[in-house]
């Protein structure tokens, strides 16, 4: 049975604001205690949260479908969808044995309540507005013409029918987090700061700024009550610091940062602790045409790409532990196949010339650039700044920022040159090509706009046919590849420490930590 509204919000109200768990996790039964690479930049559900942020959201909240630990989606609050039309109108058949954290039952209502609720978020819609756009009425309820999202049907409390105004083959796998519609109602606007309002395994029930995330299991949880009581995540930047609370016997679990990998895989007292787990990640040098406008020019694009030796980096920065490509799509990612294309190799004596063609030899007249980023790419931000300096004799520095003040900086379009990387949260190519490159993507952080891009992104999104959506993939990647958008980066794996008799702990190529069937010695 539900608690009392009263005594629930006097529990998570403490619970959250002030937290009931400190930095420094003693061992205790049933708590597993494990670490972030940085912190939150938010625990609301309708907010962009990247990758750490989301990371935890995804064993709160859960959508139509979830990533199981091979990258393939599998049924989660939905057991069924169908579409009689091609995908211009999906039925979808929902769990019925799912309660909220609040103890309330999910149902399609709550479905409706959260899209709503992107749909007419201020001042910014919600993260999951770009995936609703194509509904039918999505445009007239976000231009306030309508009250309500009129694409959207109940037949009855599990079944939810979706009219598109065009197809969309992806539909049901968008990584939409479903909320419990009575939460605002009960906590108010923000209620994501006093209360848990998701179905996941886990319930959020702490989150000390800068310190530490605790989350506890959902005893009533649909697919099974996780096997330990509680998970604490302390956040831990500094790798020293990471590694002397492991070594100190005070983390079970301790994902590594990726500037981390290469000293610690070669240090024989770690041997048989080291877990890898492949990445669904495209990793590139980003090139703000607008911010720089040198950048317009293909040819300094190029050079750009010509300049940096990239493979040096594979071994050099990442122990060997990543994936070096020519595209912008994980290979392999939902059985997609790129074409082989060479990588471009670093060719200085190239680059100069290109430089030169664009009317500036040796970098005469180009303004300085700083290479921007979140901690974990300081070293090779800084190689690769020193690459460029030294090839193209452009002054660029590096500028290390906190991971959320890097976040906001490159979505608000801020930052001319910087390390940027897409974790797919779909297992679908399009997650990793339409967020970063389509001109509507709120995503698109480079602010490349193509109208050809964005045509194959829309062809391909009408698709039911893999093999036809993948041919369109292709043509997309070799437009990105032709325009030299961008220079593709190495993909490190997801490197852990994990202590010996632990268990059942995944990182999952979308970059979550699953803790769902993790086990204590």
């Amino acid at each position: 049975m539900p608690l009392p509204a009263a005594l629930r919000l006097l529990l998570t109200a403490l619970a959250i604001v002030t937290g009931v768990a400190g930095a420094v996790f003693p061992a205790a039964a049933g708590i597993l205690r494990a670490s972030l690479s940085d912190d939150l930049t938010t625990i609301d559900p309708f907010a962009f949260p990247g990758l750490v942020s989301s990371g935890v959201l995804r064993q709160v909240y859960e959508g139509f479908t979830a990533v199981d630990a091979a990258g393939n989606a599998v049924p989660a609050l939905a057991t069924r969808w169908e579409t009689p039309d091609g995908g211009r109108t999906w039925r979808f058949a929902l769990r019925p044995d799912v309660r909220f954290h609040s103890g309330r039952p999910f149902t399609a209502a709550d479905i409706l309540w959260t899209w709503e609720h992107h749909l007419t978020r201020t001042p910014q819609p919600g993260y999951s507005a770009f995936y609703l756009r194509g509904i039918e009425g999505a445009a007239a309820l976000q231009q306030g013409t309508a009250a309500s999202l009129s694409g959207v049907a109940i037949p009855d409390p599990h079944t939810l029918v979706v009219r598109l105004a065009e197809p969309d083959a992806l539909f049901p796998l968008y990584p939409f987090l479903f909320v419990d519609r009575g939460m605002e109602d009960e906590f108010g606007p923000a209620w994501h700061e006093r209360a848990s309002g998701g179905t996941g395994p886990f319930r959020l029930t702490s989150w000390r700024r800068g310190e530490s995330v605790r989350l506890e299991a959902h005893a009533d949880y649909w697919g099974g009550a996780p096997a330990v009581e509680a998970v604490s995540l302390a956040v831990l930047p500094d790798t020293n610091t990471l590694l002397a609370r492991y070594d100190a016997g005070e983390l079970d679990v301790a994902p590594l940062p990726d500037n981390a990998v290469r000293t610690v895989v070669r240090q024989p007292r770690y041997d048989g602790q080291i877990a890898a787990f492949p990445r669904a990640q495209v990793r590139y040098l980003a090139l703000n045409q607008d911010l720089y406008p040198p950048f317009r020019d293909r040819r300094v694009r190029e050079a750009f790409r010509y300049a940096l030796d990239r493979v040096a980096t594979v071994n050099g920065l990442h122990a060997g532990r990543a994936l070096l490509t020519n595209g912008f799509v994980s290979p392999g990612l939902g059985g997609y196949h790129p074409d082989a294309v060479p990588l471009t190799p670093t060719d200085p004596n190239r680059a100069k010339a290109l430089l030169a063609e664009s009317g500036h030899a040796g970098g005469r007249g180009l303004p300085p650039l700083q290479i921007a980023g979140g901690p974990n790419v300081r070293e090779e931000a800084t190689y690769f700044a020193a690459q460029l300096t030294a090839v193209l004799g452009i002054p660029v520095g590096v500028r290390i920022q906190e991971r959320a003040a890097f976040v906001a900086a490159i979505n608000e379009g801020r930052e001319a040159l910087f390390i940027n990387g897409w974790t797919a949260d779909f297992p679908d190519p399009m997650d990793q090509l339409a967020t970063q490159w389509h001109s509507a993507s709120p995503t698109n952080r480079v602010r490349w706009h193509n109208p050809d891009f964005d045509r194959l992104m829309e062809r391909a999104r009408g698709l039911a046919d893999p093999d036809a959506r993948n041919a369109l993939y292709r043509d997309a990647e070799a437009l990105l590849r032709e325009q030299a958008v961008a220079v593709p980066l190495p993909v490190p794996q997801f490197v852990a420490l994990v202590r010996p008799g632990v268990t059942g702990v995944v990182i999952r190529p979308d970059g979550t930590t699953d803790y769902h069937s993790a086990r204590l010695p």
